[in-house]
């Protein structure tokens, strides 16, 4: 048994410091059929003539836990495993045992999985996420072109499906919302059909986008064209966010595009602004608000919370 460990340890680089935590993860059945689709594709009637023994579910198991990549044609399904970092995600977010761990190992796991993301900010030449305004918020909507439009991502997108927001899940360190996080496309069909996440409408996912400028998230999208995620970030647990304020890694979150501006007469130095501000971009001399536009990401959560209606964004 332990040689089967060993040998998905080596085949999956897994990092020193998880290798006894496996187990903990994956079934010895699991590893053994992992192990050898790790290099390879193959077809379920040669993956049942390996291990005839086998029961079939646990094939099916697998692909549902996100831990197989399914190909179909139209004689054969083929399979082959999923990368460790994915693997991992895909325990920590979906799979309840993750919560039943000790707070010790989830740490373990936590680091890890913050490792992930921050080797991608470190590798990427621009932003690997961009922040998109909350579209109350915008003084001229004529300005407001689809690369920052959240509601124009849903709305063409052909298949949305709603997840948890693996930070949070992560984390744990705010009670902020969780299952706000929206997959597009052909990204938001692996979580569907998975039965990991929730398939909607464009209409259910403005909803979504509803709620999480209420409880202060700031929208946000993976940084192409035609994105795959659009999340609602927290600034305590979301690693993008953490990674620019206290890694100072400028390529992990893109700015909108936009800029908030204050009307001084109807402003009351309330302070509400300041505090809904989590890029630290507000702050009130004498009379007056003050935006620091050098840190100022356009998210528009000062905006959309000032009771006064003072601040917009342009």
């Amino acid at each position: 048994m332990n040689d089967i460990f060993s040998m998905f340890t080596e085949k999956f680089k897994v990092p020193e410091r998880l290798k006894n935590k496996v187990h903990k993860i994956l079934s010895k059945k699991e590893i053994i059929v992992l192990n050898y689709l790790a290099d390879k594709e193959e077809s379920i009637s040669n993956i049942s003539s390996e291990f005839p023994l086998l029961e079939s579910s646990l094939i099916e198991s697998l692909y549902k836990k996100g831990y197989l990549i399914r190909q179909s044609t139209e004689s054969e399904t083929f399979y082959k495993s999923n990368t460790f970092d994915q693997i991992l995600k895909r325990f920590v977010n979906d799979n309840p045992k993750y919560q039943e761990l000790h707070h010790k190992e989830k740490s373990l796991f936590q680091e890890f999985i913050s490792e992930i993301f921050l080797k991608e900010m470190k590798a990427s030449k621009k932003p690997v996420y961009r922040v998109v305004p909350i579209e109350k918020t915008l003084q001229d909507k004529r300005q407001l072109i689809p690369y920052h439009q959240a509601a124009h991502f849903l709305q063409k997108s052909p298949a949305i499906a709603l997840i948890d927001c693996i930070c949070r899940i992560t984390f744990n360190k705010c009670d902020k919302p969780r299952k706000v996080c929206l997959v597009l496309g052909d990204q938001a069909e692996f979580f569907i059909d998975r039965g990991i996440g929730e398939k909607i409408d464009s209409r259910r996912g403005l909803e979504v986008l509803d709620i999480a400028e209420k409880t202060g998230l700031i929208h946000s999208i993976d940084n192409k064209e035609d994105p795959d995620f659009l999340c609602n970030c927290c600034e305590c647990c979301c690693v993008f966010v953490q990674a620019l304020k206290k890694r100072g890694i400028f390529t992990s979150l893109g700015k909108s595009g936009f800029i908030a501006v204050s009307d001084q007469e109807l402003c009351d130095q309330c302070g509400i602004c300041v505090d809904k501000c989590i890029f630290e971009a507000i702050s009130i001399e004498g009379e007056s608000i003050k935006f620091d536009e050098n840190r100022c990401f356009g998210c528009g959560l000062c905006a959309y919370n000032c009771p006064q209606k003072a601040i917009r964004l342009i």
